[in-house]
């Protein structure tokens, strides 16, 4: 669901609707992003579906016990900040009469805090990751 929603139209701006691959790379094209992490942030957005499918399989590992429930929420945490923060930014920015916010950062701001929630699960008593039946 947070894959699909970064695929979504974030902004709309005229007739056209923008993903936030779309709008990210405008934004820095633009030059609102001279610097920093917001930069860094921009240019590595590209990732954001790697590195969520990467939790996935870490979801997967912890289930098989393969690898442990920390080391699965030391790459979870982050990507859920960085992911959520961004669609949270979008959603709280100031209207602007030059663009409408779309269902994308909605819809992946409600897949991060599925994602969350399963990583939570995962390590609640009786979960496959607790090793309880």
């Amino acid at each position: 669901m947070t894959v699909t929603g970064t695929f979504l139209p974030w902004l709309r701006s005229g007739t056209r609707n923008r993903s936030s691959y779309a709008i990210f790379d405008l934004v820095e094209r633009l030059g609102f992003a001279p610097g920093g992490v917001v930069s860094w942030s921009l240019r590595l957005w590209p990732l954001v579906p790697l590195l969520l499918v990467g939790v996935t399989i870490g979801g997967w590992c912890v289930a098989a016990h393969r690898v442990s429930w920390p080391s699965l929420v030391a790459v979870t945490v982050p990507t859920i900040l960085w992911v959520g923060g961004t669609a949270i930014a979008i959603l709280t920015a100031p209207d602007v009469a030059l663009f409408r916010i779309g269902s994308g950062p909605t819809v992946t701001l409600f897949g991060v805090l599925l994602l969350a929630g399963g990583v939570v699960a995962l390590r609640r008593p009786g979960s496959a990751a607790s090793g309880a039946s």
